[in-house]
């Protein structure tokens, strides 16, 4: 029968006193309370972390996860790869885990004296049944009763026990989980609302590659044909230089974009927690299609009470209590200039949304119009019905009219993207 000593036993009843003020050397513990759902046995364990025994946050389908663990970064995915997968995320959970470092020593402690206690008790019943000395039995008694009162509490006052103290060193892990998640918030906020950013960014710059691409092709084509023509003796040199130099602007520009693109992916990819191994395989989602009706089903007032609940800099500023309620003090100043600032925030948003919108239409019927041209510009041009100045020209204004209409498209549905996040909080 495994038995130890009783003081040693004892010390453990006030082990608790100081949860987190010490700190525990070893290997990297994570120190979590686990549940289970007693409804369903056989549904995963969750811990403190929110994370399931298969490794996936408790909050998200399993849909969702997959999604997340796969190497696209899509839009609609940035809150929850910032909130679980990040770098921030990743330091969250180890600050959490390095106080479950020492909870976790705590518990163990108690859980493993708890059971030495219930050895002890069981050999003193052995030892109880075994006599028949009267005053020996009444010693014993006394010995199991004060011990299980260690273990076990009659009462929700009694502070000195073990199974107490285990339990409240568990409650205190998962206030303290919930300390760190909520201190982070603001910080989570300030990251989402930046890869938000990024990932229209990209997309702007991803509609630039196609339209640099073809710049490329284009003057490529131009310095082909004025070579050739020069070999003829129907174009200058001075015009193949001239056409030359334009190619080679054209694949600067396009090579400096290309750099702009790999940087901002590799950006968002480390920061949302993927490793420098890895980055090669990130790709960047497409842009979520415009919706044109979506700004015509919003109320704007509405819309500034939702994302009340939701903004950070108001709610902190409502949440301020100021002791001073005699007079009109700088906390009120405070909540009304965070109003008014939520205020304008969001009716710009809506006013940006319902503007870009109406670029969108207008550029792209600029651009059936400069499609049209184009195609009637290459059949002449073909037919050597028109020269290679004019036929440049009419490429050149298809070409901006093209990448006015890509922009105008990325620009309304940035336009209500930043709407909708501004709606959640995230501005």
């Amino acid at each position: 029968m495994r038995k130890r000593n009783i003081q040693t036993i004892l010390i453990a009843a006030a082990f608790c006193t100081s949860l987190c003020s010490t700190s525990f050397a070893g290997p990297h513990v994570y120190g979590t309370v686990v549940t289970k759902d007693v409804n369903d046995p056989t549904s995963p364990s969750v811990d403190t972390l929110g994370i399931d025994s298969n490794g996936k946050p408790a909050a998200l389908d399993d849909t969702t996860w997959a999604r997340l663990q796969d190497d696209t970064i899509d839009y609609d995915e940035i809150e929850n790869l910032v909130e679980y997968r990040s770098i921030l995320a990743q330091q969250q959970n180890a600050s959490i885990n390095n106080y479950a470092v020492n909870i976790n020593e705590i518990v163990g402690y108690l859980e493993s004296s708890i059971d030495d206690i219930n050895a002890e008790i069981s050999n003193l019943k052995d030892l109880r049944n075994e006599t028949s000395d009267t005053a020996q039995k009444a010693y014993y008694t006394a010995m199991i009763n004060a011990l299980s009162s260690l273990v076990s509490s009659t009462g929700s006052d009694n502070l000195s026990t073990l199974s107490y103290n285990k339990a409240t060193a568990q409650k205190n892990l998962k206030s303290i989980a919930s300390s760190v998640k909520q201190a982070l918030h603001g910080t989570k906020v300030t990251v989402t609302t930046g890869m938000n950013s990024a990932f229209i960014g990209y997309q702007t710059l991803s509609a630039l590659e196609d339209i640099y691409e073809k710049q490329v092709e284009y003057y490529q084509t131009i310095y082909d044909k004025t070579v050739k023509q020069q070999a003829v003796g129907s174009a200058t040199a001075l015009e193949v230089k001239v056409a030359e130099a334009n190619l080679k602007n054209a694949q600067n520009t396009l090579f400096a974009n290309s750099e702009q693109l790999r940087n901002i992916k590799e950006q968002m990819a480390l920061l949302l927690g993927w490793s420098i191994g890895d980055l090669d395989r990130v790709v960047i989602g497409d842009m979520p299609a415009y919706d044109a009706s979506y700004m015509a089903s919003r109320n704007l007032q509405s819309d500034i009470e939702e994302a009340k609940k939701h903004n950070v800099a108001y709610g902190t500023a409502a949440g301020t209590v100021d002791k001073d309620i005699t007079g009109y003090t700088e906390t009120d100043i405070s909540r009304n200039e965070a109003k008014e600032n939520l205020n304008i925030t969001m009716s710009t948003l809506y006013n940006t949304a319902i503007e870009a919108g109406a670029k969108y239409e207008a550029a792209q019927a600029g651009y059936i119009v400069a499609k049209r041209q184009k195609d009637a510009a290459e059949r002449s041009y073909a037919a050597g019905l028109m020269g290679s100045a004019e036929y440049a020209g009419s490429i050149a204004q298809y070409i901006a009219s093209e990448a006015q209409a890509n922009m105008s498209a990325i620009d309304a549905s940035a336009a209500i993207l930043n709407y909708q996040a501004a709606l959640k909080g995230f501005v």
